[in-house]
This record gives structure tokens, sequence and C-alpha cells, in this order.
């Protein structure tokens, strides 16, 4: 009886091993009957950049001596300007859903309002001149739709959608002016 039993399990692992009835080589694809059918899709984000953008805006920005404790009120509003352009086959909606998922970034075309939070900086005695800033990190780069092909390729579907966007988020920079 025992060698009956290993002898069903030899032959059903050689039938796995054939191929038929193969699981699925990774999470993205459908099934086993589906497997390479071209019906599985994906977005990739490809970010070139991170550049902080100062706000504009008054108050913005402001700079001073060695010592001096520089603020940015929480109270003023501001707004960082951006863009995404999107295509034929990746809409404007899909390039922010994509960079959240994979950049990890909250972004629009825009990011303007009223700062919630204050920024302090204290210039150190090494420079001259200091300065603080408010704006957004600005993320840049573009998303591209793929469609996996009948022998498991994948392939760009029309054109890439392009983005230059802020981060739905205040940013605090210093620099040494002199």
């Amino acid at each position: 009886m025992k060698n009956s039993v290993k002898a069903a399990t030899v032959a059903l692992v050689a039938i796995f091993a054939l191929g038929l009835g193969v699981a699925p080589a990774s999470a993205s694809e459908a099934g086993p009957l589906s497997l390479c059918s071209g019906s599985n899709q994906k977005n990739t984000a490809n970010n070139k950049s991170i550049t902080f953008t100062r706000a504009s805006g008054a108050n913005s920005s402001v700079t001073g001596g060695p010592g001096v404790t520089l603020t940015i009120s929480k109270s003023t509003t501001f707004s960082v300007s951006g863009s995404i352009t999107g295509s034929s086959s990746v809409s404007a909606s899909v390039v922010v859903a994509t960079v959240q998922a994979q950049v990890g970034a909250t972004i629009g075309a825009s990011y303007s309002g009223t700062s919630s939070s204050s920024g302090a900086w204290t210039v150190p005695s090494t420079y001259q001149i200091g300065r603080l800033e408010i704006g957004s990190n600005k993320y840049a780069g573009t998303v591209t739709h793929y469609v996996e092909n009948s022998n498991c390729v994948w392939v760009q579907s029309g054109t890439s959608a392009a983005y230059d966007a802020p981060a739905k988020e205040w940013h605090f920079k210093t620099s040494k002016v002199a």
C-alpha cells in the first residue's frame, strides 16, 4: 500500500513538472488557464527627480544673520504649481495613483493652502546670512502603461504620461546665503 501511494505521488509530481496545471509564476498573472493571455496590465512610475520648489506668495522665504531665529508663520497661504500631462493610455488620475503606490508621494498638479505648521531655524554662527524657505518637494518623471502579450512579454501600450508635480505637503528648507 505504501509503495502505491509513493508511486501515485511520484506520478503526480511528474505531471506538474511537465507543465500541466502549473501555477502562475507571479502574483500579477491571473491564473493557470490565463497565464500570459494578454489580459494582464500594469502601470509603472519612473521617477527621475525630486527637487525642492519654493512656494509663491509673500513671506515664503526669510533671511537673517548669525544667531537669529528665522520663522515662517503657519497662518500664511502658499502655493506651488506643477503639471501632470496625461496620455491616450494613462490618465492624470492614474498618474497620481501610480506615483502614490510606487514612489510613496501624494502629488497634484498644484498644491495651495494655508500652512498648518510653522518653521523655525536659528542661523548658525558660521553663516553671515542664512535663509529659511517653505515650499514642496516636486516629483518629476513618467508613468507608462504595459500589457503582457501571449509570449509573456510586457509591451508598452500607448504613450507615457509625464508629471512634474508637487507633493501635497509643505517642506522647509534651510540654506547658507553667505
